[in-house]
């Protein structure tokens, strides 16, 4: 688990320190420094795959040192770094990051190992048709666009965490059936993904449960189905201390919708599961408190961030 988060000189941070949680909400007005602390993790983890380190990489693509550098503090030097703590080990990594865009790295072989999947803001929406992942190299893809394919391709194994399934009466326990009990719980519906033969492409269809009507294509459900269900098939194939990071994902959701989001959060966050989500949604902060009064989550294994500008025009995290 990520345990806190320290950013200096970047963006719109002077310097500043945030203890992450197993369920993390990032809220605040715009442009006031979320997608920045975002961008942060993003920047650290993306070094895992570079010998030489990577402002432009797999998961953000910033530019140059001087596009990002704190320029009201002129910053001549971006500092991130993290405090991970896992069952043998607790440690720090780092990044520093100087104006001729050198990067000096420490301790991210430790982290190698560590399973992350992160869903952006633009994720992949209705479709006649999805890709498969042929390339094989990222099981969702940041815009969601595998997840389906994933869903094709894991639908009749078991869940990869077993502790995430869920336990009600009647659900199964293959990785459809849990994804199929959250998508009915949210929105009323279950989902069907299989690869055509022959072509590269997922065929995805829909059924609403409550009249049991027949399976109709994406087009003529909600759009929000085809949101939500990107992010229930990303979160269902992490396992116990992968760390998921989620931007709004309560994009075309109804207020109920975004509230039982947060029990389906809540659930995997208590089972060992990091959660961090950037959200506009008083629904979604509803819902957590909502949550930690049923007891579905402890309040201790939660953080809440409100993001704001001070006069500076420096983020201050509250």
């Amino acid at each position: 688990m990520v345990k806190e988060l320290r950013i200096a000189g970047f963006k719109c941070f002077k310097d500043i320190k945030l203890e992450l949680n197993n369920l993390t909400l990032f809220t605040g007005v715009n442009s006031a420094g979320k997608s920045s602390a975002i961008q942060a993790i993003l920047l650290l983890l993306q070094q895992r795959q570079s010998k030489n380190g990577l402002l432009n990489g797999k998961y953000i693509k910033l530019g140059r040192f001087q596009e990002v550098r704190n320029t009201i503090i002129n910053a001549r030097k971006i500092d991130i770094g993290m405090t991970v703590k896992n069952a043998d080990d607790e440690f720090e990594c780092s990044i520093a990051i100087n104006s001729e865009e050198k990067i000096t790295k420490n301790n991210f072989e430790k982290i190698k190992g560590l399973d992350f999947v992160y869903l952006c803001a633009e994720r992949i929406g209705v479709e006649d048709v999805y890709k498969q992942n042929l390339e094989k190299e990222y099981r969702i893809g940041i815009h969601g666009e595998y997840a389906f394919d994933y869903l094709s391709k894991e639908r009749m194994n078991s869940i990869a965490e077993q502790d995430f399934r869920n336990m009600e009466e009647e659900t199964g326990s293959n990785f459809g059936n849990q994804v199929d009990y959250w998508l009915n719980y949210i929105m009323g519906y279950s989902i069907t993904a299989e690869r055509i033969p022959g072509t590269e492409i997922v065929k995805v269809s829909y059924r609403k449960n409550a009249d049991g009507s027949m399976d109709v294509k994406p087009q003529h459900v909600g759009t929000g189905i085809s949101y939500i269900s990107n992010v229930i098939i990303a979160a269902l194939s992490c396992k116990k201390g992968s760390l998921f990071v989620v931007e709004n994902p309560e994009i075309h959701l109804h207020p109920s919708a975004q509230s039982r989001l947060l029990d389906f959060f809540s659930f995997l966050a208590s089972k060992g599961l990091q959660v961090i989500i950037e959200t506009h949604s008083d629904h979604i902060f509803n819902g957590l408190r909502k949550n930690i009064n049923s007891k579905r989550i402890q309040a201790e294994d939660t953080s809440v961030y409100f993001f704001k500008q001070n006069k500076e025009l420096l983020s201050t995290p509250v």
